[in-house]
């Protein structure tokens, strides 16, 4: 199993946690579920048998679950440790041996090498600067293997332009979630101000937390991945939702180390 070194990292989301997992079943089928297929197909595509692999951002470990489950050595890297938290508690309820570490995408450390390096929700997305995307590829290049792959997903313009604006909310059983998104077309930059309410003993407790991300155009990615040691880049529109009426929202990204 490949083990992580762990230098401090500044604390992450913290409301969301609690209640991430319930606010994507709420959609009718988390995330998790509905990308899966579509990783297993990029898989075959490569002939990539199961071996080591690092999910970089994993939340709280829905997709290392399922890799793991299907024959795979997985590390998970996060920088929130509420997200981690709630990752160990399902990885110790399955009985598998994943691994997990607290470290931001820009600066992680591998003590060992990987076959495969996903990360996917549009966790890089969260970098806000194109020298921190360029940092974070630099990073998953160093931890892969010779001709190891980097599979993963940036969410596109149309999904900013639609979806990141107004107010919408969520509300389960034993939880409520009430976004304000705004997106910034000229500095490319969308904001999302989440508050959670969340059950907890005979009221809710109630959190706040502000998502950014930044759209990042085909030609910048995947100029950024040629510089960070990259070929073979692949890129691909898709709809990961069951409403075709949505359209494409996000970009599937694969490519191989040199």
């Amino acid at each position: 199993m490949t083990r992580l070194a762990e230098p401090p990292v500044a604390p992450g989301y913290s409301a969301l946690p609690h209640v991430y997992d319930r606010w994507q079943r709420s959609y009718g089928k988390d995330y998790t579920s509905l990308v899966f297929p579509r990783l297993r197909a990029s898989l075959r595509e490569l002939r990539l048998s199961p071996g080591s692999m690092l999910d970089l951002a994993c939340g709280t470990g829905s997709l290392a679950l399922l890799m793991a489950r299907a024959g795979w050595r997985v590390t998970g890297v996060d920088g929130s440790p509420g997200m981690l938290a709630e990752a160990r508690l399902k990885t110790q309820r399955s009985g598998l041996d994943i691994h997990f570490s607290c470290q931001d995408m820009r600066s992680f450390r591998l003590e060992g090498k990987v076959d495969l390096v996903t990360s996917m929700f549009d966790s890089l997305n969260h970098l806000l600067s194109p020298r921190d995307l360029r940092r974070a590829f630099r990073r998953v290049r160093r931890c892969l293997c010779p001709d190891g792959f980097f599979i993963f997903d940036l969410n596109n313009e149309r999904c900013y332009r639609h979806h990141w604006r107004g107010s919408s909310a969520m509300h389960g059983e034993d939880f409520s979630v009430v976004l304000e998104s705004t997106y910034d077309q000229g500095r490319k930059l969308g904001s999302i101000e989440v508050t959670v309410f969340d059950r907890e003993g005979g009221g809710f407790r109630r959190g706040r937390e502000t998502v950014r991300e930044r759209y990042y155009p085909r030609a910048d990615v995947r100029e950024a991945l040629k510089a960070s040691g990259f070929y073979k880049i692949r890129a691909e529109e898709f709809n990961f939702t069951p409403h075709p009426e949505f359209g494409t929202l996000k970009t599937w990204w694969v490519a191989q180390a040199r």
